[in-house]
């Protein structure tokens, strides 16, 4: 199966009418002319074999070139070679919609991100520390924001996700036009019922004297279950971990997390380049709040000032960024990046926008690798730092030379 490769020209017309209807639609202009596929084909070994190898590797992306124009930096070429029937699991990208909604939330409610979020405990199942840490006095729902995104902490995924609850979360995705993302699943590792129901919650904020009481609620599973269409290419690998155990068949990914890279792609821009989309689909956040999202994306874990991750050993500045700083370089130092990056059951999926200070070269990816040469799902065997972190990195490299 060969990637498609279009290149998409009236770049504002096709973001306005794919992020509004449910289904993609776009204006095809398939041309002759030199993409930057052709460019980095032939500079790399290891990417080499991954484009001979999409079967494998399953790798699959979207590109938008930023231009300059005077003193403003506007939307420019987007290239499309992704596989909509490859499904992937996109793991902690989904953290990326998770605070905007919750930054929406909080403005709609009238809070700011100093305010405080602590649950009750109704109902336990799995992992339940996002309870025990929303007790906490001094944390506030802009340091579980920035922890969230700059080392991708699942605790206050949690915290966000039943804050937000399933049905809000997912309703509001559909309106905006993202019908093919779902995400109805927690991090504590509890059976999928029980992601439905959301604790109790108080949000506080002393300074404003603010209190907001929200209680508890479920997900009718049949709101769930109406959402999913059983798809066979969910289903992936030749052998799967199970209870333990290595056992024959692919595992299977229908009715888990869902994000294509176009909507992923999509979202990314919205934040980036709000004034390119109607005010409707637009992430309604303040400024301050945008800009805290912003700098939480460009920041590395070092930045977050706390002694575990001052450890450089433990969390180098690229941990979480694989694209375009992957791997060291000194020719890149002038780079930096904006993003978010999903790792899990061997698939590798980030967005990022690039920018080398240097340069001024600039560009919104967003790609998806997945890496399992045993083809044994959740065994915990990946080639994450062997392939996919210098994949990347190189990939992204070459689209600032090119």
């Amino acid at each position: 199966m060969q990637h498609n490769r279009t290149k998409i020209k009236t770049i504002l017309l096709l973001l306005i009418s794919w992020t509004i209807s449910p289904s993609y639609c776009q204006e095809e202009i398939i041309e002759l002319e030199p993409t930057p596929l052709d460019y980095i084909r032939g500079k790399d070994s290891l990417i080499d074999v991954v484009l001979a190898n999409p079967q494998t590797y399953r790798f699959q992306w979207m590109l938008t070139e930023i231009e300059k124009v005077d003193s403003n930096y506007v939307l420019g070429q987007t290239y499309d070679f992704t596989q909509p029937s490859w499904y992937f699991y996109p793991a902690s990208t989904v953290k990326l919609p998770i605070a905007l909604l919750t930054l929406e939330k909080l403005k709609k409610t009238g809070f700011s991100t100093h305010a405080q979020l602590r649950f009750n405990r109704e109902q336990e199942c799995g992992n339940m520390s996002y309870i025990d840490a929303s007790h906490d006095p001094s944390l506030t729902i802009g340091d579980m924001l920035k922890k969230l995104i700059i080392v991708s902490n699942n605790t206050y995924y949690n915290s966000f996700f039943h804050y937000l609850t399933p049905k809000l979360l997912n309703g509001e995705l559909t309106k905006r036009g993202f019908g093919q993302t779902k995400i109805y699943k927690d991090f504590t590792g509890c059976e999928m019922p029980l992601n439905f129901f959301s604790n109790s919650l108080n949000v506080s904020e002393q300074v404003a004297g603010n209190t907001f009481v929200q209680r508890s609620s479920v997900l009718e599973l049949k709101d769930f279950a109406n959402n999913y269409t059983y798809d066979r290419n969910k289903l992936i690998g030749s052998k799967h971990e199970y209870r333990g155990k290595i056992v024959d068949g692919p595992f299977d990914f229908n009715y888990n997390l869902e994000y294509p890279i176009r909507d992923i792609h999509v979202t990314s821009l919205r934040l980036f380049f709000p004034d390119y989309f109607p005010k409707e689909v637009q992430w309604d956040i303040r400024e301050r709040d945008r800009n805290l999202l912003l700098e939480s994306m460009k920041s590395y874990p070092k930045d977050l000032g706390e002694k575990e991750f001052l450890n450089v050993k433990d969390y180098p500045d690229n941990l979480y960024k694989y694209i375009a700083l992957g791997t060291p370089d000194s020719l890149y130092n002038s780079v930096i990046t904006y993003s978010k990056i999903g790792i899990s059951y061997g698939f590798v999926t980030e967005t990022a926008y690039v920018i080398d200070q240097r340069t001024d070269k600039r560009y919104v990816l967003t790609a998806n690798i997945y890496v399992n040469s045993n083809n044994t799902v959740n065994d915990g065997k990946y080639e994450y730092e062997e392939v996919a972190r210098p994949f990347l990195a190189r990939f992204g490299q070459l689209l600032l030379e090119y």
